[in-house]
Order: C-alpha cells, then sequence, then structure tokens
C-alpha cells in the first residue's frame, strides 16, 4: 500500500489522525483489561503460530470471537468436533464461555498445542 497520500495532508489532518490512532489504541486497552494479558505459554504459541504459518490474534480480543479459532482450525486442518470432543466442550460457544478470561490469542494458542501433540 502506498503512503503517497501522507505527503498531501495538512498539519490540522495529521493532528486529527494521531489523535484518531491514539483512540483507537487506548479503546483496544480498554477491550482487552477484563482480559488475562500474560501467561505462562505465551511465548510457546507464537513460536508454534510460526512454525504453522498462522498469525495469533490480537491479546485485546476476546474468545468469544469465534472467526478466529474457526480460521485457525480450518488454516491446520482441524475437526473442529474432534477438538471439541478433546476440550470436553460440545460447541464453540461453549467452549468459549468455559473460560471468560482469555483471550483469541491464548485460545489459538492452545488450539496449536493441541495440534502439535496430535501429529
Amino acid at each position: 500500500m502506498s503512503k503517497d497520500y501522507l505527503a498531501s495532508l495538512t498539519t490540522e489532518d495529521r493532528e486529527k489522525l494521531r489523535e484518531k490512532a491514539l483512540l483507537s489504541r487506548e479503546a483496544k486497552k480498554v477491550a482487552g483489561e477484563h482480559l488475562r494479558q500474560e501467561y505462562s505459554d505465551k511465548i510457546y504459541h507464537k513460536q508454534l503460530a510460526s512454525e504453522a504459518g498462522i498469525r495469533l490474534p490480537q491479546m485485546h480480543i476476546p474468545n468469544t470471537e469465534l472467526k478466529y479459532l474457526k480460521r485457525a482450525m480450518k488454516s491446520l486442518g482441524v475437526n473442529p468436533k474432534d477438538y471439541l470432543e478433546a476440550c470436553g466442550a460440545t460447541t464453540l460457544k461453549k467452549l468459549a464461555e468455559m473460560n471468560p478470561l482469555m483471550s483469541a490469542h491464548e485460545e489459538v494458542g492452545l488450539l496449536l498445542e493441541s495440534v502439535k501433540e496430535m501429529k
């Protein structure tokens, strides 16, 4: 993506964009405050994601945003029913409800761990 439009921005426009970006960053922090931000396997999950060639969701996204887990399952070729059976849940929604403080980042990381153990 070209950033040629930046050259034509006025000082006021630049300030508005900076303010908008700052507000966005603050909103993400607030959105993720109730979620566990640090956990022991975080670095390991990043390593597994790198090996698998997938991107982990951002830390402020709750695990109730199931599209990230579904995307990872599809990318890894994991049958959702098999994963749910291993986790002891009947649906992805119930799996998310079992862990209300977990982020989508951590949930996808656990999926990656499960895939590695299955191989």
